[in-house]
């Protein structure tokens, strides 16, 4: 009877010991939790431009966004990325995609490096795009937003992310490229600006044919004074003189100047021009340039 109680007592701390054994060793195999970083991505390292943590983009859509952002990094020296995940848990979206952002070094080492993330939490049902310093000019935080709001949100809504993300991303490229180049319209229809800006033009067009009326007359007039007088011609005193015939040859120089204003852009841009469509990079990926300047620049939402 002793001994089987002994045996008993043997088999349980046995037990014991193999449990607190399995304990220990998935103790330690549990990573110490890092104190939050706004420099340190709470992701892992990235590899391509597109990183999709939520299994939400199939592969070819993957490939063609891939190609089209390092192509489009070629042409214009603008680093763009994209970032999905399930959750940021308890972190509020904004922080956890500035830590990713400058986690990852988006964006060159350069003064001017304009560089931009767009991040999207799928079951949290949010997104949030960084963008750097250097890129506010050709995107502010308000187009940023409007864009979203027409191209990621409706696609998102339905379940299409890859489109949603690839629509989004194409429109951002399409306005950086439309507003460094001064060729750029608002993606966002306001009311009543095109009725405005017709009206102007109109006014400015009636503005032409007065001035231009104006010149015929002022050289009638000026020609017939000239024959009143002994000599003719422009030179001499009374009359317009020798300012006459300069006077013509001012109005219509600053007829061209004003032509040549109004014809320019509205957006105007700051980081010059870049025109994708003669690159012809290839699918590879160096990394991203480890630098970018993220100071909390940039628009989200929910859907």
């Amino acid at each position: 009877m002793n001994s089987v109680v002994t045996r008993l007592k043997l088999s349980s701390l046995g037990a014991i010991t193999i449990l607190l054994i399995a304990v220990s060793g998935l103790l330690a195999q549990t990573p110490t939790p890092q104190p939050w970083s706004s420099e340190v991505s709470p992701l892992p390292s990235p590899t391509g431009p597109v990183n999709d943590y939520a299994g939400v983009i199939d592969e070819q859509a993957k490939a063609a966004l891939n190609k089209r952002l390092i192509d489009f990094q070629r042409s214009s020296g603008v680093e763009m990325a994209v970032a999905v995940v399930r959750t940021t848990g308890e972190r509020p979206i904004f922080d956890y995609s500035l830590a990713v952002a400058r986690g990852w070094g988006i964006g060159a080492k350069a003064d001017d490096n304009p560089s931009l993330l767009l991040f999207v939490a799928i079951d949290d049902r949010k997104y949030f795009t960084q963008a750097s310093s250097n890129l506010e000019d050709e995107l502010p935080d308000g187009l940023l937003g409007s864009i979203q709001r027409q191209n990621l949100v409706p696609e998102f809504r339905k379940g299409n992310y890859a489109k949603g993300i690839t629509d989004t991303i194409e429109a951002y490229i399409r306005t950086y490229e439309e507003r460094s180049s001064g060729t750029a319209a608002s993606p966002t229809p306001v009311a009543g600006r095109e009725t405005s800006r017709g009206a102007s033009q109109g006014l400015y067009s009636t503005f032409c044919c007065l001035v231009v009326i104006g010149v015929i007359l002022l050289i009638i007039f000026s020609n017939r004074g000239g024959r009143g007088r002994k000599g003719g011609g422009w030179g001499g005193g009374g009359g317009f003189g020798g300012a006459g015939g300069a006077l013509p040859w001012i109005i219509g120089s600053a007829i061209a100047n004003a032509t040549s204003s109004s014809s320019s852009s509205d957006w105007g841009g700051s980081s010059g021009g870049s025109d994708w469509g003669g690159s012809s990079g290839g699918s590879d990926w160096g990394g991203f340039g480890g630098g970018g300047d993220f100071g909390g620049g940039g628009a989200g939402g929910d859907w």
